[in-house]
């Protein structure tokens, strides 16, 4: 039982890196054109300061190694939706709901993760979507990896296009330790 659970292990760690295999090695960004899925230009997202300044904190008190194994999550939250009527909202920590209306022609979720992990479907008013965006990260404040960066988290986005509001589900299975399911939800106005 122990060598087939280590053999899953082993596997779902590997797996989670097959899409982007080519420009990430052992954690660091090997190419910085490294978009897969929604527009360059729509993933341009900042963390808000909060964010920036919590993790800051939690890296403080840990010891990280550049080039050791690759942590599991350690956060994971929606961080932004963007849409047509709506435009940009950044969604706070302890927000349940959006405090603008949005849908149009374009619905976009948006969701930070600190550490590897692979993120399921999300879900929104019945609908099941994949993550259209999954963008690597780098550094405590998850900014646009450069080449030689150590890669410390992801940028995830959905595509919920033709919805007007409603509950988004989101999360992601951590493939290192802490090993679990992170998840977020949201209400869209």
């Amino acid at each position: 039982m122990n060598k087939l659970l280590s053999a899953l292990v082993i596997a779902s760690g590997f797996l989670s890196g097959v899409s982007v295999a080519a420009d990430i090695e052992q954690g660091v960004m090997k190419d910085e054109n490294n978009y897969y899925g929604l527009e360059k230009a729509q993933s341009n997202i900042a963390l808000n300061a909060p964010f920036s300044k919590q993790y800051e904190d939690m890296s403080a008190e840990s010891e990280i190694t550049p080039f050791g194994p690759a942590r599991g999550i350690s956060y994971f939250e929606i961080g932004l939706v963007r849409s047509a009527n709506g435009g940009d909202q950044t969604i706070t920590k302890s927000a349940f709901s959006t405090g603008t209306d949005h849908g149009g022609s374009y619905l976009y979720v948006y969701a930070w993760q600190v550490g590897y992990g692979n993120p399921n479907n999300a879900t929104m008013n019945g609908q099941s979507k994949s993550a259209a965006l999954s963008e690597a990260r780098c550094g405590s404040d998850l900014h646009r990896c450069r080449a030689g960066e150590t890669v410390t988290g992801w940028l995830y986005g959905w595509d919920f296009s033709g919805q007007q509001n409603g509950q988004v589900k989101v999360s992601s299975n951590s493939v290192a330790s802490p090993f679990g399911n992170w998840s977020d939800s949201l209400y869209i106005n």
